[in-house]
């Protein structure tokens, strides 16, 4: 690896801090620690043009990061429903503490269990270590609550809801048959683009500053859950950032949820960038 890409855990220290409880159970405000900020920049940075799971994803934590817990709430379950499983372990760590929500043991194992799915070290330890907590009970209800939360959110439907998405944004990159143009174009400002996001070994795309947006990593949805999945697999963590051009001082603030630009509906294709 370069020198200039300098291997972090980004969302390794962000989800951390969701599993304490926040921010302020923590050691003073983590937003103040330049790598949680790069994290930050290069989430905001990176372009979520057809993957739903990423802007959830990335929107959640900013979110969280900013202390707004209703919103991130509403962004992770976003990525819930498009088969992230980082999405629906921070919704049940959410539950787990009263963030954004009442506190709700049963609640939160449910979306751990369902979280845990694909079986990643950390997702499995996390949930295993808040069972031991349940009584039989409790467990029982949460078996019954995953079951039915499977229904939208488990890997046999989210998964194919995500495919149809990187299918539809693939048809754009592509160009229709009968000459249409999708408007996408890749251009580089490198002066004004923030870090560069890697997950999975694979370098994300920036909105307005280009990147790999016609891998076939990206779009393939074979290839992009094996890159998603490579990232769990023997801990939590996204990847490495690469500063590209000027260094912006503090995170961007969070997205508004309505805004065209960047905003998801869940039954909805994703916003173009």
């Amino acid at each position: 690896m370069s020198g200039k890409k300098k291997h972090v855990r980004l969302c390794a220290s962000l989800l951390t801090l969701i599993s304490l409880g926040g921010f302020a159970h923590a050691e003073g405000d983590p937003l103040n620690d330049p790598e949680v900020q790069k994290t930050l920049r290069a989430m905001a940075s990176a372009s979520t043009w057809y993957h739903p799971d990423l802007f959830g994803e990335f929107a959640g934590m900013r979110s969280y990061a900013h202390h707004h817990y209703e919103e991130a709430l509403k962004y992770f379950e976003i990525g819930a429903r498009y088969a992230d499983k980082l999405s629906q372990l921070s919704i049940g760590l959410m539950h787990m503490n009263g963030e954004g929500t009442a506190k709700d043991p049963v609640t939160a194992y449910a979306w751990l269990d369902l979280a845990a799915e694909r079986n990643y070290p950390d997702f499995v330890a996390t949930r295993d270590s808040l069972k031991k907590t349940l009584t039989p009970a409790q467990l029982a209800q949460s078996q019954a609550l995953r079951t039915e939360l499977a229904k939208t959110y488990g890997d046999d439907v989210a998964k194919r809801r995500l495919a149809a998405e990187l299918h539809q944004g693939q048809m754009q990159i592509t160009g229709s048959r009968t000459g249409h143009d999708s408007g996408i174009y890749q251009f580089k400002t490198k002066g004004n683009c923030g870090p560069t996001l890697y997950i999975g070994g694979q370098e994300q795309p920036q909105a307005g500053c280009g990147g790999p947006i016609f891998a076939k990593e990206r779009w393939d949805p074979e290839l992009y859950f094996a890159a998603r999945d490579r990232e769990y697999k023997a801990t939590v963590s996204v990847g490495s950032v690469q500063e590209q051009g000027k260094v912006i001082s503090s995170p961007p603030p969070t997205s508004d949820p309505n805004a065209p630009a960047q905003g998801v509906d869940p039954d909805a294709k994703p916003a173009q960038h």
